[in-house]
């Protein structure tokens, strides 16, 4: 087994869009998504995107506006009379009032369709900057800087969402002991197929975070359960999943079957935790099996353990 080494990660940053971690620099045209504030070929300050595409929407508010002005200001010369003149007064002033209703009630509603029309035409300029993150990642891993490796290539793997990212991802993590403080992924890891290191990293997740475990984990055990048992002490991580689906009673209906199998390796507090939880919804029906497997594992090994007494 590979040693682990103990770091600390850069805390990631929150967002309400993931668009919002996307930076651009206005002078080369290029995007950026890691946590450097200038440019490294023009040293020019990066803006986040949407202030950018809110100067698009500036601008295409600015240009009817002068447009109008103009016309306004076309018709106000035309006038032969002063009747003319003041109509044409009065129609510009109505039509600026107009305008500017018209902008506050449906400028929001503008500014998205913009920034959406500018986010597809930015596509392939946006993936060849995510393809350059990638080959400074690569770099960081010929370096040996595999901790810089993986913290940029989280944040590139909030926008691409292929196995080869997840894959990449999951290989760096297996260099790093992992602890409880951490923010820790698995659901967005799981890979399409089977592969033993997102195994072997899913081994040292239960142990610290079993809240992670959640259905899509339990199905994707589930799958390859009979390639998870040529791992070594794989019947045990089975068993720890198991134990990490009784957080939620309808996980525990739903996998009854993964945990009857698997029941021999719960620990005692996971044991009892199911024993209880099968008390509370004995009236619900569905869960005997269940419960004559518990009551089997209690006999045969907590027959003394006064904790047990009466659960069940």
């Amino acid at each position: 087994m590979k040693k682990r080494v103990g770091v600390q990660f850069r805390k990631m940053q929150k967002t309400a869009h993931v668009y919002e971690r996307l930076q651009t620099c206005t002078r080369c045209h290029t995007y950026h998504v890691l946590w450097d504030t200038h440019c490294s070929e023009c040293g020019r300050e990066y803006q986040p995107i949407r202030e950018v595409a809110a100067k698009v929407t500036r601008r295409y508010v600015q240009t009817r506006l002068l447009l109008l002005g103009l016309f306004v200001l076309l018709a106000i010369l035309c006038a032969d009379t002063l009747t003319q003149l003041a109509v044409g007064c009065a129609g510009g002033i109505l039509v600026f009032v107009c305008f500017f209703v018209m902008q506050r009630k449906f400028g929001a509603y503008e500014r998205d369709v913009d920034f959406l029309r500018y986010m597809t035409q930015e596509t392939e300029i946006i993936k060849k900057s995510l393809l350059l993150h990638q080959e400074e990642i690569g770099f960081d891993v010929k370096e040996e800087r595999i901790k810089d490796a993986y913290e940029k290539i989280r944040e590139v793997g909030q926008f691409l969402h292929s196995d080869t990212i997840k894959l990449r991802k999951i290989m760096y993590l297996n260099h790093f002991v992992l602890r409880k403080d951490m923010e820790l992924e698995l659901e967005s890891l799981l890979p399409t197929t089977y592969d033993k290191d997102f195994v072997e990293y899913l081994r040292e997740v239960v142990k610290v975070q079993p809240q992670l475990v959640k259905r899509s984990v339990l199905d994707y055990v589930n799958r390859y359960k009979s390639k998870i048992l040529l791992h070594e002490n794989g019947e045990q991580l089975i068993g720890q999943i198991a134990g990490a689906a009784l957080r939620m009673s309808a996980y525990v209906a739903e996998y009854q079957e993964l945990i009857i199998e698997y029941i021999d390796y719960l620990p005692r507090e996971r044991l009892l935790r199911l024993a209880r939880m099968i008390s509370r919804h004995h009236h619900e029906g569905g869960w005997e099996r269940l419960e004559e497997a518990v009551k089997r594992r209690i006999e045969t090994h907590h027959s003394f353990d006064p904790d047990f007494h009466g659960v069940l």
